[in-house]
C-alpha cells in the first residue's frame, strides 16, 4: 500500500525476526550471481494530492549482487544492490538508494543455531507524510539482529536474541521523528515434522524519538497446516509504549493477524489475510494509529515461464490516544488493487509489467487521494 502516514509498525516486524531464527532456514543456491534491472513507471499524482494532481515518469536502474557461501555448519549470505532514481519533472526528488541483507546463519552445534544479520533500505517517504511536501524525503532504516534458538528434544525449542532499529528521516515526518531503539527477547516453540506450531516470545525494548521510551510486546504465533495443500498462519501480540517525560504519547493495544495459503491446483494459489498494526503517530491530537485492513491475492502461473498475480488490500487506519485531551477523530479508508504479469523468456532474463490503483477517502477534508501506476521492469542475472 502507498505509504500515507504512519509506517513504523509496532510488534509485527520484531516477531518475523525472533520466531523465524527457531524454523528452518531458507537456503538459496551456492555462489555469486550479479544482477541488474531497468525499471520505468507513470503516476498521475506523485504526490497523492486530493486536488491539482501532478503526473510524472519514474526511471531507476539498479546493480545488485547475491552470494551464498556454505562453511561447514554455517552459512554467509548476502543481498545488495545500488538503485538510481530519476524523475522527468519533479527532479528534486531524484536519489539513489544502497540496500541490503547480510546474515552469518551461524551453528555452534545441530542443536544450538541461529542468525546475526542487518537490513538496510533507503527509499522515499511520500510525500503526503512529510512536513514539506515538496521536498525530497529520504528515508533510511537499518535493523540489526541477533538470534538464537536451542532445541530441548523432541519438538520443543528455546529462543533468544537482540535487535537494534535505527530509522533516519532527511527531513522532518508529520507524527513520526527518527527512531532509535534496541531490545532483548526471550521465548519457547512447539514444532511438530508435520509443519505446525506455536512459539511465544517476550522483547523489552529501550528506544528515544520524540523522548526516551520502553516498548514491551508478548507475541503468540500459530503455524496449522490445514492440509497438503493450505497452510494458516496467525498471531496475536500486546503492545505497551511508555515515554520518558511524555506520557501522553503513551500507549498499549492488540495487534496480530491471520492469513491462509491455499493452493489450488499446480498452477493456481490464493493467499488471503486480515491484519491489524499499531504505530507511534505523535501529533497534537493523537498518539498512535490502528490498521485494519483485509488483503487477498490470487496466483497464476499460466506457464513455466509467464505468471500473473492479481492483489487486493483494503484498510482502514483510526487515529487513537488524546494527548491533549482531544482526538482528531480522524478515519482513513485505504484501498489498493494492482494486476502483475511476469515473462521469463530466457534463464537470465525477467520481464514484468504491473497496473495498480491506490486510493484514500478519509473524514478530514483536503486528504482524500487517487493514484494509478503503471511499472515496467527488466531484470538481467549473470
Amino acid at each position: 500500500m502507498t505509504p500515507t502516514r504512519p509506517r513504523l509498525v509496532v510488534g509485527t516486524f520484531v516477531g518475523a525476526f525472533v520466531l523465524g531464527s527457531a524454523g528452518a532456514y531458507a537456503q538459496t543456491q551456492d555462489g555469486i550471481k550479479w544482477r541488474a534491472s531497468l525499471g520505468v513507471s507513470n503516476t498521475d499524482n506523485i504526490f497523492n494530492a486530493s486536488t491539482a494532481p501532478v503526473s510524472d515518469t519514474i526511471t531507476s536502474e539498479s546493480l545488485g549482487v547475491n552470494l551464498s557461501l556454505p562453511s561447514g555448519l554455517q552459512r554467509f549470505e548476502l543481498d545488495a544492490s545500488v538503485v538510481a532514481n530519476q524523475y522527468q519533472k519533479t527532479t528534486n526528488f531524484d536519489y539513489t538508494g544502497t540496500n541490503f541483507n547480510a546474515s552469518w546463519l551461524w551453528s555452534l552445534t545441530p542443536q544450538l543455531r541461529g542468525t546475526l544479520g542487518s537490513i538496510r533500505t533507503e527509499t522515499l517517504n511520500s510525500a503526503n507524510d512529510s512536513v514539506n511536501p515538496n521536498l525530497r524525503n529520504k528515508l533510511s532504516t537499518q535493523t540489526t539482529v541477533l538470534t538464537a534458538a536451542y532445541d530441548l528434544g523432541g519438538p520443543w525449542q528455546i529462543t533468544g536474541g537482540a535487535v537494534n532499529t535505527n530509522t533516519v528521516n532527511e527531513r522532518a515526518v508529520i507524527g513520526q521523528p527518527d527512531n532509535h531503539s534496541t531490545g532483548v527477547n526471550a521465548g519457547v516453540r512447539y514444532a511438530l515434522g508435520s509443519g505446525n506450531s506455536v512459539a511465544y516470545f517476550h522483547q523489552v525494548a529501550q528506544g528515544n524519538s520524540s523522548s526516551n521510551y520502553v516498548a514491551t510486546t508478548d507475541d503468540l504465533s500459530l503455524v496449522w497446516v490445514l492440509s497438503g495443500n493450505t497452510t494458516f498462519n496467525g498471531h496475536i501480540a500486546n503492545v505497551q509504549h511508555r515515554y520518558d517525560g511524555a506520557s501522553q504519547y503513551d500507549f498499549n493495544g492488540t495487534s496480530g493477524g491471520a492469513s491462509l495459503v491455499w493452493r489450488l491446483t499446480g498452477k493456481t494459489s490464493i493467499t488471503a489475510g486480515w491484519q491489524r498494526d499499531l504505530a507511534s503517530y505523535q501529533t497534537n491530537t493523537a498518539s498512535y494509529t490502528q490498521t485494519d485492513s483485509f488483503s487477498i491475492a490470487p496466483v497464476w502461473q499460466i506457464s513455466p515461464i509467464t505468471s500473473m498475480r492479481l492483489q487486493y488490500r483494503s484498510g482502514q487506519l483510526t487515529d487513537q490516544g488524546s494527548p491533549f485531551g482531544t482526538n482528531s477523530g480522524r478515519q482513513d479508508q485505504l484501498q489498493d488493487t494492482s494486476i502483475s504479469f511476469n515473462w521469463q523468456p530466457y534463464q537470465l532474463v525477467s520481464l514484468s509489467a504491473t497496473l495498480s490503483e491506490s486510493s484514500r477517502s478519509s473524514n478530514v477534508a483536503g486528504t482524500d487521494f487517487r493514484s494509478r501506476l503503471l511499472a515496467l521492469l527488466a531484470v538481467f542475472s549473470f
